[in-house]
């Protein structure tokens, strides 16, 4: 099967909005076995919406259009669809149920083809697509999907070798989604090894860890101003092992609510190693938690020194006996950034919990 895309939107194609769509899309019509020939971005205008659907009819089994289902005078594709029919008559029309908004996809069946329209906001088209791909039968062998943290798409690349040209490759908030031959599942494991998440992703990986192990976890931030505990949060069921976080931004909070030292402060400043680790056995003192994580940095733009330059973040995880603290060097803007660090945190708390092999029963 043969599919292309049509992104519709004058924002997109005048730089004021930046896709979101192409990269989900391809990956999972590649998983499924359909191959994605054309992606055409055009601009809010029914006539030429419907000539690009014309063009691409001939060519395609399965065209994929998004953008322009909503009430805003720029949402002009019903008029597209309505022309459409006019020089098309379609063999049926059914609708696509939108569960995070208010505007329905549509479902056109032609002669040879199928054009489906969904709405431009990438919430609701991605929340919507899973379904058309449900539709569309297994037409590929059996994949697989696994979430890659802390290695790059050429790092993995080169690590997984020839088998690389039969995987897709999808980054998203910082990790990537490796879509993979089923049966090589079990391999590409091993070979990437710790990088690669037992679960669909980063915070859900720590959450399951924890409920196995039966801990309960805090976190103190101070860079990443509660960007830990929100990803922690967005979890179902994460208040069986989420405590809490304290969001330590000024140097009298790191004080006054987890005793970090004046002394320390004044001497190697707030992002350092001592303050990583007075910040994380405050919050476990604070908290009561079994484990903990610590981060401060300097997120940027502005803020850097030449000896801890913008990127330059401490990360600290353990229990009160015992903790780990690393420094990183980030390179992205403000929020990859505190993305990143945020993600990295969690990594090191998987790593220590794998590590010290903690059960809850082992330290109290």
């Amino acid at each position: 099967m043969n599919a292309s895309l049509v992104i519709t939107g004058s924002e997109i194609i005048t730089g004021r909005r930046r896709d979101a769509l192409v990269r989900p899309f391809a990956a999972g019509l590649f998983a499924k076995g359909v191959s994605l020939l054309e992606v055409r971005m055009i601009a809010d205008a029914p006539g030429r919406l419907c000539s690009a659907i014309l063009d691409l009819l001939g060519q395609s089994d399965l065209i994929v259009v998004t953008g322009g289902l909503g009430l805003t005078p720029d949402d002009t594709t019903c008029q597209a669809i309505e022309e459409l029919k006019k020089k098309v008559s379609p063999l049926s029309q059914g609708s696509i149920p939108n569960p995070v908004g208010s505007a329905p996809g549509v479902d056109l069946r032609l002669e040879g083809a199928r054009v489906v329209f969904l709405p431009g906001v990438p919430k609701e088209s991605l929340a919507m697509f899973p379904s058309l791909l449900e539709h569309l039968g297994d037409l590929a062998p059996k994949t697989a999907e696994i979430t890659v943290f802390g290695l790059r798409e050429t790092e993995i690349a080169q690590r997984i070798g020839p088998e690389a040209q039969r995987c897709s490759f999808l980054p998203q908030d910082m990790e990537i989604h490796l879509i993979v031959p089923a049966e090589l599942d079990t391999r590409i494991r091993s070979i990437l090894g710790r990088h690669a998440l037992e679960g669909p992703d980063l915070a859900r990986t720590i959450g399951t860890l924890l409920k196995e192990r039966g801990l309960t976890f805090a976190a103190a931030e101070s860079c990443t101003g509660g960007l830990v505990g929100h990803l922690v949060t967005q979890v179902p069921g994460s208040s069986d092992y989420f405590l809490g976080s304290v969001v330590s931004y000024g140097n009298e909070v790191k004080m006054g609510l987890l005793g970090v030292c004046r002394a320390d402060l004044e001497s190697f400043g707030a992002v350092s190693e001592q303050v990583a680790r007075g910040m994380l056995l405050g919050v476990l003192n604070r908290t009561g938690a079994d484990v903990g994580l610590a981060v401060t940095g300097v997120a940027g733009p502005d803020g850097g020194t030449a000896e801890k330059p913008v990127g330059t973040v401490w990360i600290c995880t353990g229990t009160k006996d015992s903790a780990l603290a690393s420094r990183y060097h980030f390179r992205f803007d403000r929020t990859g950034n505190k993305m990143i660090s945020a993600k990295a945190a969690l990594f090191m708390l998987r790593a220590f919990i794998h590590d010290q092999d903690l059960h809850r029963a082992s330290h109290t």
